[in-house]
């Protein structure tokens, strides 16, 4: 994304569009679940090794971009996704107030701005920047995530949202408990109320620094970087030229013993992978999006099609039982009221009958009543047409 750097001039040559910004964005947030998929896939295939991975993913996928994202603030000063894009982090230049001196001449004041700004080392990120970066980069998004994740649970999910308070969790009766139970429920119950809009708030603010900084009304695309004083610009020709500079000057480590020839080895294998990520991640994003395009498109369905011409064939017919009910002579009557099949249900059995009348049958004796054959509510297979009839 070197030509990044090249568009736009004057002034404003150094400062990204809200669109590189946003797709930086987007890019970091599709880097999750293209990982996930790739672990899920292989999970099913080595679960003793990678079932735990799964099990704790957001763990994992945070203590992974930790490194990776250090790394890349380290190397390049610049989170993975902003480096891909050709941009880096500065400090934000310090603002001088002066309380009993004033300057009319504005040119003189600009070129003494720019002039602090031209320092050598004069803003790039100090390690301190690195850390902060890091918490707003890894932290917030995995403390998110998990809040956003026990709202679900304690709200109902999206059941609750759909269909009321049917699916909402019905509050105990706290009267005589401990005071530290009754001090629980009373914090999730502000839980609940009060996260949707301390999370609408989040969003709003977001939202505003986009189009304050689209309309150049502040430097800041996001409130986390105003709160520790970043600024995100385009890389310059220097930029790069110092990237590989530094990449060509690096001294070679040299050991006298075996195991430091080791360690150096492993070192220098780890920094290589970390910058070859930087075409691996956006491949396997790439992948993903080809494989969710590849499941929806009509080539997989005719391949399956194809791939399908030697049925497997039904299973024998379970046969009625002696002691069960015994079958209509017309396929469409219902075998428990006897009367034309509504709403046609299957269960496991393979028989059919009204919903009503094998939700009560199998919720009262837990059995098929033709074939007499163990059965659950979760056996009930509603049919949509008169095939299965």
């Amino acid at each position: 994304m070197e030509f990044m750097s090249n568009l736009g001039g004057g002034a404003q040559a150094d400062r990204p569009s809200l669109f590189e910004l946003i797709a930086q964005d987007k890019m970091r947030e599709m880097l999750e679940p293209a990982l996930r998929y790739v672990i899920a896939v292989y999970a099913q295939r080595y679960p003793r090794y990678l079932i735990r991975i799964v099990n704790r993913y957001e763990e994992f996928y945070a203590v992974l971009m930790f490194f990776v994202e250090r790394h890349y603030l380290r190397e390049y000063g610049a989170s993975f996704a902003e480096n891909f894009y050709g941009l880096k982090r500065v400090r934000a230049p310090r603002v001088v107030k002066q309380a009993k001196v004033n300057i009319d001449d504005e040119s003189v004041a600009s070129s003494a701005a720019a002039s602090l700004s031209a320092l050598p080392g004069s803003n790039k990120l100090r390690e301190r920047d690195i850390r902060k970066s890091l918490l707003f980069l890894i932290g917030l998004p995995y403390v998110k995530c998990k809040m956003d994740e026990y709202y679900e649970k304690v709200s109902g999910g999206e059941a609750a949202r759909l269909f009321g308070d049917e699916f909402t969790q019905e509050e105990e009766d706290l009267t005589g408990q401990p005071l530290g139970v009754r001090t629980k429920a009373m914090a999730l119950k502000l839980f609940k109320k009060g996260y949707p809009f301390v999370n609408a708030l989040y969003q709003l603010s977001i939202l505003a620094h986009y189009i304050g900084y689209l309309y150049n009304k502040t430097p800041y695309y996001s409130p986390w970087l105003r709160l520790i004083g970043i600024e995100v610009k385009r890389m310059s020709a220097a930029d790069y030229r110092d990237i590989q500079q530094k990449a060509r000057n690096t001294p070679r480590r040299t050991s006298n013993s075996l195991i430091e020839s080791v360690q150096n080895n492993i070192l220098g294998l780890l920094s290589g992978s970390l910058d070859f990520l930087k075409v691996l991640l956006p491949m396997s994003i790439f992948f993903f999006k080809f494989l969710e395009w590849w499941y929806q498109s009509d080539y997989y369905r005719k391949a399956s099609t194809a791939g399908d011409s030697a049925e497997v064939p039904p299973p024998a017919r379970v046969k009625p039982h002696l002691e069960g009910l015994p079958l209509p002579r017309e396929a469409n009557i219902c075998p428990i009221c006897l009367k034309t099949i509504t709403n046609p249900t299957a269960l496991s059995s393979g028989y059919v009958y009204c919903y009503p009348c094998a939700h009560k049958q199998v919720e009262d004796h837990g059995r098929c009543p033709v074939t007499l054959m163990h059965c659950r509510t979760d056996d009930l297979r509603k049919l949509y047409n008169d095939a299965g009839m």
